[in-house]
């Protein structure tokens, strides 16, 4: 064979190689690529998928925590007549009036000096603590005043606890352990609830139940006060909160001017009175027989007769508490930034203090003396003079024992009769008004509702209904 005739099969064979590996490369990379657009596409539908039944599975954890939501507010609503809000005596206790003021390291250390001293207290009088848990929490769950009463003690004692079973009291609180105990409010549970929180489920859902004080927070309708005699010591009032509270002028002057305009659509007055409501009415008349036109129509045996539409005035009176519905609507409007008022005023991580905390948006038109911590004391006490020295009185006589009533009140601060006469018409020492705050969880889901009532007696009014 020719050498040029091999050099030439040589080199074609090399082509015929190369253009082989050639083919099988392009071959790699188109599998390659195949298969990342099939890795993405299987990606993207599993992640569609997945997002789907995340959605399908939170509408469904939202049907169920909205449902529990409710039942649990009908089920608060239904029973808060049966409330018996009764204050407790809390002698020889921290008190919960200047709780607002600690961080969590002051009230750390305040609860360790209490537990301490508890402890050489229980030691001295050679009281064993399951004897004093057992008076202790009888009398926060019964909401007695009388601490002293043998037969109540000794009859709760036999009927609830036993005081020989050490596993009785495994579940309780150890005084010398300060993350164990707290500070007891006005009713027993922490300020300010009146009753412990409750917790039911509701299949997946858990729901939780409070039941607030309204008449323990600051009434925001003192800022819009237009009594002639009284609405500077009002806005005086809501000034002094402020500053407890640690806001600075530049958020008091905004708080101030939304309250002037809220003053404009519905202005508070210490003497509300009812309110007549004239309205028109569509009423149905006979305009009479017709008049008988031409000879034909004199002949007509049957008269006839034509209805026609007119307007009849009525008069409607709304009951005091109405005015009540007006200013929680007021309240709850954009017309006031609430974002500003629950801005924290601590920066603990256990423990959230903010004005909106201490402040009545149901429309409130008092407060409690037997309830209401220092700062509201003294905002209210501005109307009469010597707030700081009245607010301390106050403080110190209800740890002994509440204010039965008014007169009780004025006699036990005798000495402040005049400023106690002219604040008499924005005090209480009982509580009518109580916000109920549902909290139902199903899943990731959260629904919250709020509702308040005026409770008179047995007699339960609602005032509204919030669901967030």
């Amino acid at each position: 064979m020719n050498p040029g005739q091999e050099e030439k099969r040589e080199s074609v064979n090399r082509n015929m190689k190369k253009s082989c590996s050639n083919r099988k490369g392009v071959a790699l990379i188109f599998t390659v690529i195949v298969l990342v657009l099939l890795t993405a596409l299987v990606y993207r539908l599993s992640s569609a998928v997945s997002q789907w039944k995340h959605r399908m599975q939170y509408m469904i954890d939202y049907q169920s925590a909205r449902y529990a939501c409710e039942s649990g507010l009908k089920y608060a609503l239904a029973t808060v007549e049966q409330v018996d809000a009764n204050c407790i005596s809390r002698p020889n206790e921290p008190d919960f009036s200047d709780l607002f003021t600690m961080s969590d390291e002051d009230y750390r250390l305040m609860l360790e000096q209490w537990a301490k001293e508890m402890a050489m207290q229980l030691d001295a009088n050679g009281i064993s603590k399951s004897d004093f848990f057992t008076e202790y929490m009888n009398l926060s769950r019964s909401g007695s005043n009388d601490s002293n009463d043998a037969n109540i003690t000794s009859e709760r004692t036999n009927t609830e606890y036993d005081i020989n079973d050490v596993n009785e009291y495994s579940d309780m609180t150890d005084m010398n352990e300060p993350n164990e105990i707290y500070v007891r409010g006005p009713y027993g549970p922490p300020w300010p609830y009146i009753t412990k929180p409750i917790e039911i489920e509701f299949g997946t859902a858990k729901v939780t139940i409070e039941l607030i004080d309204e008449n323990a927070k600051l009434p925001l309708v003192w800022g819009m006060c237009s009594d002639a005699n009284s609405k500077d010591e009002s806005k005086a009032a809501v000034v002094t909160f402020c500053e407890w509270m640690q806001m600075r002028q530049h958020e008091i002057e905004p708080l101030i001017y939304e309250l002037d305009e809220m003053k404009d659509v519905k202005p508070f007055s210490i003497a509300l009175k009812p309110v007549t409501e004239v309205t028109k009415q569509a009423g149905d008349a006979n305009s009479g027989q017709t008049a008988a036109r031409g000879r034909l129509a004199r002949r007509i045996s049957r008269s006839r007769q034509r209805g026609r539409v007119r307007e009849k005035i009525v008069q409607q009176t709304r009951p005091e508490s109405g005015h009540t519905l007006d200013f929680a609507k007021i309240l709850h409007s954009p017309m006031i930034d609430l974002e500003m008022l629950a801005k924290p005023v601590n920066e603990d991580e256990t423990r959230n203090e903010s004005a909106l905390k201490y402040i009545s948006l149901w429309g409130t038109q008092k407060i409690n003396v037997n309830t209401a911590p220092r700062h509201v004391l003294e905002a209210a006490f501005t109307f009469g003079g010597d707030a700081p020295d009245i607010a301390q009185k106050i403080i110190d006589e209800r740890k002994i024992k509440p204010f039965a009533n008014n007169d009780d009140f004025k006699k036990r601060l005798v000495s402040y009769f005049s400023s106690i006469s002219k604040c008499e018409p924005y005090i209480t020492t009982q509580s009518d008004c109580f916000s109920i705050r549902v909290r139902a969880t199903s899943g990731v889901a959260r629904v919250c509702a709020s509702a308040a009532v005026k409770k008179e007696n047995s007699k339960v009014q609602k005032i509204g209904i919030i669901i967030e």
